[in-house]
């Protein structure tokens, strides 16, 4: 019989270098937890492993030019986070990625249906922030919520003004969207804070979706007042 040692080793070394992997992603019984961890932390001392934090490590990949071992790379540090969070990389540095802004961010904003306290975590300064929308499970969903993550920051994102970002998010986002998209991102601004259906109607006004304005505005209490830094076209 397959040593309980040996079953535990053979997990590992399926598990791709430089992912990092927690004692969820192995499989044993539960009062064999102790001896998961005794393993682990051996194998890290002997640097089969890494130790990232409590509980998580990755096996550590070796460069084919000498140059010894490799780092972790910051989208497998961005997976890892997003994963023990429970939510997505959203803030300053994706409006970056996104064209929204020219600011390098300094701090990684994660979405998380629990906000915890700032941390840091290896070389990130991380951030944590409400989500509102709480299930995750389809990706396809998260380039909309970042995209209303930016409307709801729009006066805030670093270098840029409300006025710019209402015309970016507008131009290269709104205009380019199909009515399908256009609906979904109707749908899930719903769960956001008056003043973001406020911006969505005004935008969808801009580009002719008359209908999808409607339903958006309907959304806001006609006395409520904002204070937003635009014009519409």
């Amino acid at each position: 019989m397959t040593s309980f040692r040996k079953r535990i080793l053979e997990q590992i070394e399926k598990i791709d270098a430089g992912r990092i992997f927690t004692f969820r992603d192995l499989t044993f019984e539960t009062g064999k937890t102790a001896n998961v961890a005794v393993l682990l932390s051996e194998l890290s001392r002997k640097g089969s492993l890494v130790r990232v934090e409590k509980g998580a490590y990755y096996r550590p990949k070796k460069s084919v030019l000498g140059f010894g071992e490799l780092p972790v790379y910051q989208d497998e540090q961005f997976r890892y986070l997003r994963k023990k969070l429970n939510g997505y990389i959203t803030g300053a540095y994706v409006y970056n990625k996104m064209g929204l802004t020219e600011q390098v961010a300094t701090t990684i904003t994660i979405a998380t249906p629990n906000p915890v306290r700032r941390f840091n975590f290896k070389n990130l300064d991380v951030e944590c922030v409400k989500a509102y929308c709480m299930d995750f499970s389809d990706e396809s969903l998260i380039p909309y919520l970042r995209l209303l993550d930016a409307i709801k920051d729009m006066n805030h994102i670093p270098g840029t003004t409300g006025q710019d970002i209402y015309n970016r998010v507008k131009c290269q986002y709104f205009n380019r969207y199909n009515q399908s998209e256009l609906k979904k991102l109707v749908s899930l601004a719903k769960n956001y804070p008056p003043r973001v259906r406020k911006v969505v109607a005004d935008i969808m006004g801009d580009i002719g979706q008359i209908m999808m304005q409607t339903e958006m505005a309907k959304t806001v209490l006609p006395t409520t007042r904002f204070n937003l830094n635009y014009k519409t076209a």
